[in-house]
């Protein structure tokens, strides 16, 4: 069994696992995987088997520790073939490498998904109208006789066109067993319904001969005839006459064969064609390879394909949506599903249930196994519990620490500092420490509070830090109070030196003021 490489989510290898479960699919539908595996894959990551078609990108992670995603194939799935701005299709012609790579630039996938080298002409090809890339390259090269196979190889998936294979007689049973279903009577008239209401509606009409070929002259009537209807109702004529003849085309298959190998070193690829006999029987069918599931158990491979359909069925068009025109649903390798009323309900022939079974015993015989082991576990859990209920305990005894618990998420609370308590800073307080860091005092004015310089006469400061100002003049001097006299030879008025109100007294010599106020 081939190892199993995983890369993170930048694409870069990181492991390659032996020790793995693997539930695979791709083809007709599914186009996904499901892998459970340790480490746990990153959301983004690509799991591969080199050189294979068994890979994929993860984009669901489970609690369980699966993961699941689609394939290289459902990569493509999800992207959609437009046509462009002022066309009605999609086509192309030429090379199909040249081809396949403008389409993976088209849709954004080039960086991932590479064509290699191929001799197949593609003509003038015309795709459906916003089909998506993988049913739109696979409906391409079937028309030209060819296959797709993606692999990783040097960190791209390649996309590898072949020639289709048919595997039939010439494989030994040994390593093949299968399963076919023969319809003799699939649907042979298909009326296809247009556009339109009632007796305007566009209607046409397709048959296929006894040998399933498909063409506008009716050939099987009465008993042999099987009608059935095929509602596109937004097509117009041109467009109704193709859809419903590849409708027909469809529906001539014969039956459908499940196809199990029993030797890994026989691969198939989707689009290849299996013939299924049994002689006792007198049944022979050819039908081509629609699926291939993939199961990586307990480090053993299985691969198991399914092959048309097990029972030819009426189908109805209604825009993309397909539904049983007259209640049946197509299904395969026996297993319907059908959709009602939003539930869906499933039925399991026989040998489906058969090996439901077995996988249910084989699922209890394991589960017994572990019983005890779980029990171990159970008890380990209930004592590291009690020991994180201490912790908690002990942590909020710690102040300013608080802790509580949620499950297994233990979350951790500080309150903040106060003035009777220790705690975090709080950002307003770091924000006004910070402040401080280069402050500079700046010096006091009659509109501004700031600091004081003591001039050590008219402001002074003592030993214990007593700020004391002494009067003065307007001038600097000593203040003259009310009522007292002063001389001077000049005239002038003392209020400019001593501040007041001043008035002139009589005097025989030199000038004499009072201060009056």
């Amino acid at each position: 069994m081939a190892d199993l490489i995983i890369t993170d989510s930048a694409r870069k290898p990181i492991a390659s696992l032996d020790d793995y479960e693997l539930d695979l699919a791709y083809g007709s539908d599914e186009n996904d995987f499901t892998l459970t595996c340790l480490p746990q894959p990153a959301a983004g990551a690509l799991i591969m088997m080199d050189g294979t078609e068994y890979g994929g990108m993860v984009t669901v992670r489970n609690t369980d520790g699966s993961v699941e995603g689609p394939t290289w194939h459902g990569m493509l799935a999800r992207r959609i073939l437009q046509p462009d701005a002022d066309k009605d299709y999609l086509v192309v012609s030429g090379n199909a490498t040249t081809i396949l790579n403008a389409l993976f630039k088209r849709v954004g996938l080039d960086a991932l998904f590479t064509a290699d080298a191929s001799t197949v002409t593609i003509g003038n090809w015309q795709f459906d109208r916003y089909v998506d890339v993988y049913t739109g390259i696979t409906k391409m090269l079937t028309a030209n006789n060819a296959k797709l196979r993606l692999a990783w190889l040097d960190g791209h998936v390649h996309a590898i066109i072949k020639s289709v294979d048919h595997y039939g007689d010439t494989i030994d049973s040994d390593l093949l067993t299968f399963q076919a279903s023969l319809d003799s009577q699939p649907v042979n008239h298909l009326i296809g319904l247009g556009q339109g209401d009632l007796h305007e509606r566009v209607v046409v009409h397709w048959y296929a001969d006894a040998n399933g070929k498909v063409s506008q002259s009716k050939t099987l009537t009465g008993l042999a005839e099987y009608t059935a209807i095929y509602d596109y109702s937004n097509a117009q004529a041109d467009e109704l006459n193709e859809k419903t003849k590849e409708k027909l085309e469809e529906l001539q298959t014969q039956g459908g064969v499940s196809v199990t190998l029993n030797d890994l070193s026989l691969s198939m690829d989707v689009g290849d064609t299996v013939t299924g006999r049994d002689n006792r029987l007198g049944i022979t069918i050819t039908v081509p390879i629609s699926k291939k599931i993939v199961k990586v158990n307990n480090g053993i491979m299985s691969v198991d394909y399914e092959c048309g359909t097990a029972d030819g069925v009426t189908t109805s068009l209604s825009g993309t949506a397909e539904s049983g025109g007259s209640g049946a649903t197509y299904y395969a390798d026996g297993t319907t599903i059908t959709m009602k009323n939003n539930t869906f309900s499933a039925v399991v022939t026989p040998s489906r249930v058969d090996g439901v079974e077995k996988t249910a015993t084989d699922a209890y015989t394991l589960a017994s196994g572990f019983s005890s082991e779980i029990g171990k576990a159970q008890q380990t859990a209930t004592e590291a519990n009690a020991i994180a209920a201490a912790n908690v305990a002990a942590i909020t005894a710690a102040l300013p620490l608080s802790a509580s618990r949620n499950g297994q998420a233990v979350h951790l609370t500080a309150a903040e500092a106060t003035v009777n308590g220790s705690g975090l800073m709080s950002a307003a307080d770091k924000k006004k420490l910070d402040g401080l860091e280069n402050y500079t005092l700046p010096a006091a004015t009659n509109g501004t509070i700031g600091g004081v310089k003591p001039d050590g006469s008219t402001i002074t400061v003592n030993d214990d830090g007593v700020i004391t100002a002494h009067a003065t003049s307007a001038g600097g001097g000593p203040v003259m109070p009310i009522g007292y006299v002063v001389m001077n030879t000049t005239g002038a008025n003392p209020a400019s030196d001593f501040g007041g109100t001043w008035e002139q007294r009589p005097s025989l010599g030199a000038y004499v003021w009072e201060r009056t106020k």
